[in-house]
């Protein structure tokens, strides 16, 4: 319970302060977790990284893996649906961080390559994901059967990630659906 405790305000303080200027003295005041228990789970801040970006991505895999498996759905129906999912917790987090990913792949120590790597292949997992929901749409007849899976795929993640980057700068979450829609409408 500590130890969930510690990452899940370790995971709002590193978005919201950012990893370098967030102590470990701040994260046991706020997480009102004691110190000595807080490096029983975590020898060091890196090592509570590494526990963040897993509980960002277990956090997106549950649902990821909840609304898309809605098969009964269209895909730009389940798509919608997880991007919703992701508005409001662009919005809950007060547009900060928009991507957990990309703030932490950002913020990382130099020599952390394992926390990079992980985001790497959160990312190329995320890839395969879209990819499978696309062939689906493109099956079902919801897009033309002329565009480039993988390379949409990819495509479709790089528009996804400037949406939530537009929509932290911009204080307006309703940029992710927009970008969204427009994206499925070249599709068709």
């Amino acid at each position: 319970m500590n130890q969930k405790r510690v990452i899940e305000v370790a995971a709002t303080l590193f978005l919201e302060k950012g990893f370098a200027y967030t102590s470990m003295d701040e994260l046991v005041r706020v997480s009102k977790v004691s110190k000595s228990n807080v490096y029983y789970h975590f020898s060091d801040k890196e090592e509570l990284l590494a526990g963040v970006v897993d509980y960002w991505i277990e956090t997106y895999q549950r649902a990821m893996d909840q609304i898309l498996s809605q098969n009964q759905l269209s895909v730009e129906d389940r798509v919608q649906m997880f991007l919703e999912h992701l508005s409001q917790g662009v919005q809950s987090r007060e547009y900060k961080g928009s991507c957990p990913f990309i703030t932490l792949y950002i913020q990382s120590p130099a020599q952390a390559t394992h926390i990079k790597e992980k985001i790497g292949l959160f990312f190329t997992g995320l890839q395969m994901k879209v990819s499978l929901l696309l062939q689906q749409g493109v099956e079902k007849g919801e897009f033309r059967n002329t565009i480039h899976i993988d390379e949409v795929a990819a495509l479709f993640i790089t528009n996804l990630e400037g949406a939530l980057f537009l929509s932290e700068t911009l204080k307006d979450a309703t940029v992710i659906m927009k970008t969204a829609s427009q994206f499925f409408n070249l599709l068709r």
